[in-house]
């Protein structure tokens, strides 16, 4: 952890490469709004040119770097590991973490082990899904990626809609076969280690996809109707994961509650939970009175370097 008399210059690294580059630009910018008022702040922008960011870091010299970065190289571990090397603390999770976390089939089989309920899946290729024969709802997911990104539904007896839907991706493209959990999307947020809030995600849609988080934006239940069993399970296997992974300060986990069978399923946790005006955690921080920027410089204290 760092000391917060310290700090006084803070980069907060944006954009990416990955296609959640636009969500990874409004955090920023939400993030900049708050930050600018107390601190020394540069936003760098991320691009493939490596060269370019580095240098970019060296001439700005900051006291730590506010990871707004989503997606691959921002929330996978590689931007973590440039930043361990060049000694500089940043805020959210640390190499393992973030590259277990944004691993979808490692993270659940390691959740599994810990005894948190999953829904069960395979890794498979889009191929493979073709020649499939599909028995009930499944969700394909990619391996890697974040945002609801790529992430669609197929049914059982619709081979024909279903192909169509796997037209634009790559035959040997791995990805995440999982099955369909019926009933409520419901996530919990971690912050400062603690649990931060529970929001209930009413979409227009079966699932929480990109277009329910950015676009319609779906809407969101605070502290909605739970019994005191079901929503101690929620704290219980969203702390779990949380800790199991290792992640540092903040983390958010996604559920499925099917109330057919009373049961939580967790479908997976996200260690770079967007920071957006749309976004959850900051709904339940404000919710819980905790202000936007007291939530940011919650993240700043808690920023560190890994050293190995």
């Amino acid at each position: 952890m760092v000391n917060s008399l310290n700090i006084k210059r803070i980069a907060i690294i944006v954009g990416g490469l990955s296609g959640e580059f636009e969500v990874s630009i409004n955090t920023g910018k939400q993030v900049e709004k708050v930050l600018k008022k107390k601190y020394i702040t540069r936003t760098i922008n991320v691009s493939e040119d490596l060269n370019e960011f580095l240098k970019n870091l060296n001439s700005f010299k900051p006291d730590i770097v506010f990871n707004a970065l989503h997606g691959n190289f921002g929330e996978d571990g590689q931007v973590q590991s440039i930043l361990n090397m060049l000694q500089i603390p940043y805020t959210h999770s640390g190499v393992a973490s973030s590259s277990v976390g944004m691993d979808k089939f490692l993270s659940k089989l390691i959740f599994r082990q810990k005894g948190i309920t999953c829904p069960s899946g395979i890794k498979t290729t889009i191929k493979e899904i073709k020649n499939k024969k599909i028995k009930t709802s499944q969700i394909v997911k990619p391996i890697n990626g974040g945002s609801s990104l790529g992430i669609f539904k197929i049914e059982a007896k619709e081979k024909k809609k279903t192909s169509t839907i796997l037209k634009g991706y790559e035959d040997d493209e791995e990805v995440l076969l999982e099955e369909f959990i019926p009933g409520r999307e419901i996530t919990v947020g971690i912050l400062d280690e603690k649990i931060c809030g529970v929001t209930e995600i009413i979409s227009k849609f079966d699932f929480y996809d990109y277009e329910s988080k950015y676009i319609d934006v779906a809407s969101h239940i605070k502290s909605p109707k739970l019994s005191e069993k079901i929503k101690n399970k929620l704290y219980e296997h969203s702390l779990l994961a949380h800790k199991t992974l290792g992640c540092n300060c903040i983390s958010r986990c996604d559920f499925r509650y099917n109330e057919n069978e009373n049961e939580v399923y967790l479908l997976e946790i996200n260690t770079q939970p967007g920071l957006t005006k749309d976004s959850l955690l900051p709904e339940m921080a404000q919710a819980n009175g905790t202000s936007f920027i007291k939530l940011c410089e919650i993240l700043i204290m808690n920023a560190k370097c890994e050293k190995f």
